[in-house]
């Protein structure tokens, strides 16, 4: 359920009285504060979250019943989901892509004002700050979204015509607004355009015009470095990255494309210099790149990964499993079963960690072991109908060998 605000801004009051304002901070204290400042610029219809996850669970909730998110107020930084984080979820999701979002931070430099800008948050505010001040903010950002300019609205119209499929139209809408304002948004409009109208080399043409008229427009690299990747050239790509990550450098998602075309290239340092600024960054991303680089063939480094994630969650069955393969396509099949030993003791039922078990001793040669433990998974799982091969031919085996 999308925000729609009105066509003027009369009074907060007035504008949330067909919707919900929501605050996120995992601070009480701090969202007590926030709820009585609203409270004194006519802001009654208070939603309060105590972290990112929580902000996402209670828009949807919310939306199903019908209820209105007019705005989103954020806390940069909360533990389980930053207020960051959750901005780029918002965005992402169609229903609530176009509420307004605005930032609560302790400090702001220029990394975390293009990061924000890049995910689409329409401001921020400094802490400590007072009602007055909240309210400006809000006052602004809704003010601007319901009177635009001329030329975003012109803007607007071509995106409209671009939805309906309407290029040309859309092209000459865009052609208008350099007219008003040459800037670097209009050319990524226009680079977008003749994306879909499958002209890659104008739209790259455009994305590099966007660049050139603002060098620190993080969407023009961006654009560019996606159709680079969708055209197959991966220096070209690499180079558009890398501008962007100049100016966004705490973007995980960017540094692990960064990590992906360099393990393409064969470059495994470069692709590990890029992961690990992608985990600084995001700790979350550990996992995935582990998975990555052990589809890749790349188990040393997988091994790595999923050490590292280990450390946040030492508890997960999975990772200690995909460690255990990571660990033997490398060989190392005695560390292996310390792994799955390991994850045994968390879960003693986990057949999928016996099988994987028997068959690091099947590596190792150990086939006694191998059989007690092939046995042990079809008694957890007698139908399951791999393993009974698995030991069958493991008996025939041992037969043949006299064992």
């Amino acid at each position: 359920m999308c925000a729609e605000p009105a066509k003027k801004v009369v009074s907060l009051g007035e504008y949330f009285k067909d919707g919900y304002l929501l605050v996120a901070d995992d601070v009480s204290n701090m969202r007590k504060t926030i709820k009585n400042m609203l409270r004194q610029v006519g802001v009654l219809n208070v939603v309060e979250a105590d972290d990112g996850d929580t902000t996402l669970k209670l828009m949807k909730k919310y939306a199903a019943e019908q209820q209105r998110c007019l705005f989103a107020l954020l806390d940069w930084n909360m533990p389980r989901m930053p207020g960051i984080y959750a901005a780029r979820e918002i965005r992402a999701d169609a229903q609530f892509q176009d509420t307004p979002i605005l930032m609560v931070t302790a400090e702001v430099d220029r990394d975390q004002i293009a990061q924000a800008g890049e995910i689409g948050v329409n401001g921020y505010i400094i802490k400590p700050f007072v009602a007055k001040a909240l309210e400006e903010k809000i006052l602004g950002i809704l003010e601007m979204r319901a009177n635009p300019p001329d030329h975003i609205r012109l803007l607007m119209a071509g995106e409209a015509l671009a939805k309906m499929g309407q290029y040309e139209k859309a092209l000459a809408v865009y052609k208008e607004v350099l007219k008003l304002q040459e800037s670097a948004r209009v050319f990524v409009h226009i680079g977008d355009l003749y994306e879909l109208m499958s002209q890659p080399d104008k739209a790259v043409e455009s994305y590099n015009l966007a660049a050139e008229s603002n060098p620190q427009y993080l969407k023009a690299h961006v654009k560019a470095a996606d159709l680079h990747v969708k055209l197959g050239d991966s220096d070209a790509a690499l180079v558009s990255l890398g501008k962007a990550s100049e100016i966004s450098p705490k973007n995980s998602e960017r540094h692990v494309s960064i990590g992906k075309i360099h393990l393409q290239k064969g470059d495994e340092v470069k692709a590990k210099e890029a992961f690990t600024h992608a985990v600084k960054h995001d700790p979350r991303k550990t996992s995935e790149i582990a998975e990555e680089l052990l589809n890749q063939g790349k188990p040393e480094l997988a091994e790595a990964f999923f050490r590292k994630t280990l450390e946040k969650d030492s508890e997960s069955i999975h990772l200690y499993n995909r460690l255990g393969i990571a660990l033997r396509r490398q060989g190392k099949w005695q560390e292996a079963i310390k792994e799955y030993e390991t994850a045994i003791k968390i879960d003693p039922r986990d057949e999928g960690i016996y099988f994987n078990m028997a068959k690091a001793y099947m590596e190792g040669k150990d086939y006694r072991a191998a059989h007690k433990f092939f046995t042990r998974v079809t008694h957890l799982n007698p139908s399951l109908q791999e393993a009974k091969r698995e030991l069958e031919n493991l008996e025939k085996l041992m037969q043949r060998q006299g064992g």
